[in-house]
Order: C-alpha cells, then structure tokens, then sequence
C-alpha cells in the first residue's frame, strides 16, 4: 500500500486532489482523492516500481517513480502554484475611481509593496512595474494587510481579504506630496523675521506641524499632502520683569525674549539664558535680544519691541 498526504507549498492541505496509480506501461492501476485533510492511500497490486501522479485543478500536476515492497510505503506529495493571487496597480488617484475597481489610479513605478498577514508576519514583498502593476502568487486564504511605500509619496497600508484560490484585484491610490517654504516678513518695514513661528494647520483644525524660521526669515514643511490648510505666523511671547525705579536703583534693564521652541529642537549650548533661566536661542540661529530702557525723570514705563506678524510667500 502506499500512503501519504498531499500539500501545497506553505504546509496545507489541498483536498480533492485526484491521485493515479499506473505501472511503468501508463496502465492505471488504482486511483483516489485526497480527504479534508490531504490524506490518500493507493494499493498496488504487487511489488516493484509504479508512477504515481497527483493533479489538481488550482495547482500544477506532480509525477514521481515510487518503488513499492512487501510493506506500506509513506510517499507524499507536494504542490505548487497554487492558492490565490492578489494583483492591481498602485499608482496616483485620479477622476472619481475607488480601489479595488480597476480604474482611477495612474500607475507609478518602483513602489515597495509589501504583505504581511493577521500576525505581522512578512509574507512577500515585490516592486511595481513601469505600468505600476504588481502582483503576489500562491498565497494561502485569510486577511492581510497590503502596504505600499515610495518617495515623495504617502505610504498607505491597507487590509485585503484572500480566498482559498482564485485572483483578487486590488488597486491601491497612493497620495502625492509637495514641499512648502516660505518667509515671514515684517509689515512696515519688510525685513526678514529671524525665530518667528510659522504654524501649518489642516483644514479640520488639526497642527500639521512649526517651524521656526532662520536668520533670513525663512521656513520649510517637507512632505505635506495635498489639501487646504492655515499658516500663522508669530512671533516672541511677552516677558515681564519687576523693576524699582528710583533713587540708588538701576536706571538700565534689560529684558531678554525667548524664542519660540519646536518639539524636538534642541536649543544652541552656547545660547544665552533669560531671567528665567530658559534659552534665548535654538538652532535656527537663535540668540540674546537686549532691550535698553532709560529714565530721566523716574515715570517712563518698560517697552518691548517684538516681530510683527509676518508675510508669507
């Protein structure tokens, strides 16, 4: 007897599969279909050598030369190319297409697609072609998570179900970006703005990100999808330091504005500290701001001087 188990590729069973028994002239002998669980067995009428021959309608056929003696033999039987296939175009959207239809995206080529299934695993990876088709083979059935990256692009990650055989088309709409600069500027006089905030907000109200801005004025967002957005531009925050003017007191003060600070932007080492012991400069070139005030008669109040809203362009 001759027993065994017929699999595919990844371990799982392919039930159904018809298997033949024929003898070295192409006479078949016995035939059989593996169970649920891929399990067969086929009986030969005597020793010696006898072809035994596995097919299936969603993989490739298999033949093998078994020789058989006087007592069971365990022979099974691997296949491949087969399970599902998932495959479409990644690309820009355009018009009014939704995934998975086959239409609305432009292709793009050289995207990373990977798939990983339920547990994170890596499954497969592939590039898109110049078309920006791509296409994975010979998965098993479940749920995945699709996830395509490219520069200048905005990865997307997306969840594809996957049969047990048969071809899914999935496109996936990738959404270009662009990079914004501009300068803050003074109203009156036009001058650049050094350490000003300028402020990108979305148009559902949320903080897309600061910036802020360098000796010239200057400020850049990188990688910035395409929509409606706010920019605001500010400058330093108030200070306020307690004085006593009058005789035997200092007729000079001077009060030191702190520029504004960006998440994650380490002030200069060498920046100067304000009275409160906070860093008057960062990195966008960022320093001590002195503000001399005089008093003759003992009446004139502090001033600050600080950078006017700005024009952005």
């Amino acid at each position: 007897m001759i027993f065994g188990r017929v699999t595919r590729s990844d371990g799982a069973p392919v039930p159904g599969a018809a298997l033949t028994l024929c003898d070295l002239s192409g006479d078949q002998l016995d035939r059989a279909a593996a169970d649920e669980g891929g399990h067969f067995q086929l009986v030969p009428p005597t020793g010696g050598t006898y072809l035994v021959i596995c097919a299936s309608s969603t993989h490739q056929p298999h033949a093998s030369l078994v020789a058989v003696a006087d007592r069971p033999l365990r022979h099974d039987v691997g296949l491949t190319g087969g399970g599902a296939s998932l495959g479409g175009t990644v690309g820009v959207r355009h018009g009014a297409g939704t995934n998975g239809n086959g239409t609305g995206v432009s292709g793009w080529d050289d995207v990373v697609l990977t798939l990983t299934d339920v547990r994170g695993t890596v499954v497969a990876v592939t590039r898109s072609g110049t078309d920006g088709g791509y296409r994975f083979s010979d998965l098993t059935e479940g749920t995945y998570t699709l996830t395509a990256a490219a520069p200048r692009l905005a990865p997307v990650a997306e969840t594809v179900r996957v049969p047990g055989e048969g071809h899914v088309t999935h496109d996936v709409a990738l959404a270009t970006r662009t990079q914004l600069s501009g300068t803050v500027r003074s109203a009156g006089a036009g001058r650049p703005v050094a350490e000003a905030l300028a402020t990108l907000v979305s148009e559902d109200g949320h903080v897309v990100g600061s910036r802020v801005t360098g000796e010239d004025g200057s400020f850049r967002f990188d990688d910035v999808a395409h929509g409606v957005y706010t920019i605001t531009a500010s400058g330093y925050a108030p200070v306020a330091s307690e004085i006593e003017i009058g005789p035997g007191h200092p007729s000079d003060v001077v009060l030191s504005l702190v520029p504004p600070a960006v998440e994650g932007t380490p002030a200069r080492p060498d920046a100067p500290l304000g009275d409160d012991g906070a860093a008057a400069g960062n990195g966008d070139g960022g320093g001590r701001h002195g503000h001399h005030l005089e008093t003759d008669d003992g009446t004139e109040t502090p001033r600050t001087d600080s950078p006017s809203g700005g024009e952005l362009r």
